[in-house]
């Protein structure tokens, strides 16, 4: 599937999801009924929800596939550098800032 059809996919699955969770249809299965002693509205709810996610997730795939089918890179968190690597007047002499609240104050 094209990123630009899996962008429709999420425009008409925002609608889909917005429409099963307004109130005249969550009204619809708001009866006294139980199902294995569970509301039928809360059932509902759960499933309801639970496909969204899923929908979501296979379309989520979708967006971020290229389209030469190479997967998207999305780089890790920046690894930290050494002191001595970073370009600071101060690393490595003794010409640090002094520090207040010490017993010479």
């Amino acid at each position: 599937m094209s990123r630009r059809r899996s962008g429709e996919w999420s425009v008409v699955l925002f609608i889909v999801a917005l429409l099963a969770f307004n109130p005249p249809v969550l009204s619809i299965f708001s009866v006294p009924e139980l199902i294995l002693g569970v509301p039928v509205l809360y059932l509902y709810i759960f499933f309801a929800w639970g496909a969204v996610i899923v929908l979501l997730a296979l379309n989520v795939s979708g967006l971020t596939e290229r389209e030469d089918s190479q997967p998207l890179h999305i780089p890790g968190p920046v690894p930290a550098r050494p002191a001595e690597d970073l370009d600071s007047p101060l690393v490595g002499t003794d010409e640090a800032a002094p520090r207040r609240g010490g017993p010479e104050d």
